[in-house]
């Protein structure tokens, strides 16, 4: 078990390693030069270059690499080169909007996915499926920034009930500000549950054939005792792995979604650096983002290893 573990974490580090390279090579073939781009098109040539030296550009890329990744690892993120302020500043009241969107958006998920799927499974090929798959079908086709579209159309252009975008701040009262959280995190699960129903749905039917869940019926378990406290638990390992693998579109949904509902968050943030080509802030969200799902991966191993026995004795 303690091998098993060890061999993730050190793979979770080699590939945050390998992450940093990758960011770093990418955004070093980007045309333009943020120096030109914080003075202007007008600058002089002798303020360019006194401003790329400020911003450490002028050193070569494996220094520069070098000294990005030893900030990182000590905890300094850099200075913005557009805001001027700590970069760590930045993320952190981003991360104050993204991540409560991003929880909300993977519970509101979730919850549907599994009550449809089990559902749509239970009731195999009778209509309550088929709307369920229908539904889903609708789901998967539409695009997260225009199914918000339709919901700012709905509920704050048509009934009223909710803003249509900005953020109060948390210190404007709890109920405000996920009162402003709701539509873009509905946005964000709608069409996530909308796949993961459609796993759920297929993994609960492949179980249900199983010959211990017959066995369970046959000692006197009720079709929903079976299907509650035998069908689910196994069910959950491709239901999990795909939710993993969610959590990058998720995160990759946050930047449009943001946008539409003008949200100060990470995704917004990146959005504006890149028009701004503040690379040291795209840099650094780009590789937090790419953390994230890395450590999502690792914890969706973990958890393999909670809902399958099974799998500890193999670890």
């Amino acid at each position: 078990m303690m091998v098993f573990l060890l061999k993730r974490f050190a793979g979770f580090l080699v590939t945050v390693l390998a992450a940093t390279l990758v960011v770093f090579v990418v955004l070093e073939v980007l045309p333009g030069d943020p120096a030109r781009v914080v003075l202007g098109v007008e600058a002089q040539p002798e303020s360019i270059k006194a401003l790329r030296a400020e911003f450490g550009l002028d050193r070569p890329a494996a220094m520069r690499y070098l000294a990005w990744v030893g900030g990182l690892v000590r905890g300094d993120l850099g200075l913005s080169y557009t805001y001027r302020v700590p970069v760590a500043e930045l993320v952190g009241e981003r991360l104050a909007v993204t991540v409560p969107l991003a929880l909300i958006s993977t519970c509101l998920s979730g919850i549907l996915a599994l009550a449809l799927g089990i559902y749509a499974a239970a009731h195999r090929g009778r209509p309550g499926d088929v709307g369920v798959m229908t539904v889903t079908q609708l789901g998967v086709a539409v695009p997260n920034f225009w199914f918000a579209i339709l919901l700012i159309l709905l509920f704050a252009v048509y009934l009223g009930w909710l803003p249509s975008g900005g953020f109060p701040g948390w210190r404007a009262g709890l109920g405000p500000a996920v009162k402003s959280l709701l539509l873009p995190s509905l946005s964000l699960a709608v069409v996530q549950a909308a796949v993961l129903a459609r796993i759920t749905r297929a993994a609960v039917i492949e179980i249900l054939g199983e010959d211990f869940v017959r066995t369970a019926r046959a000692k006197g378990n009720s079709r929903r005792r079976a299907l509650w406290r035998h069908v689910l638990r196994n069910a959950l390992i491709p239901v999990v792995t795909i939710m993993g693998l969610q959590f990058s579109a998720l995160l990759a949904g946050t930047i449009i979604v943001e946008n539409v509902f003008y949200l100060p968050g990470l995704g917004r943030l990146v959005f504006q650096a890149i028009t701004q080509h503040d690379l040291i802030v795209i840099k650094d969200v780009v590789l937090l983002l790419a953390v994230v799902v890395i450590a999502v991966n690792f914890a969706v191993d973990l958890l393999y290893l909670a809902i399958d026995p099974r799998l500890r004795s193999r670890a």
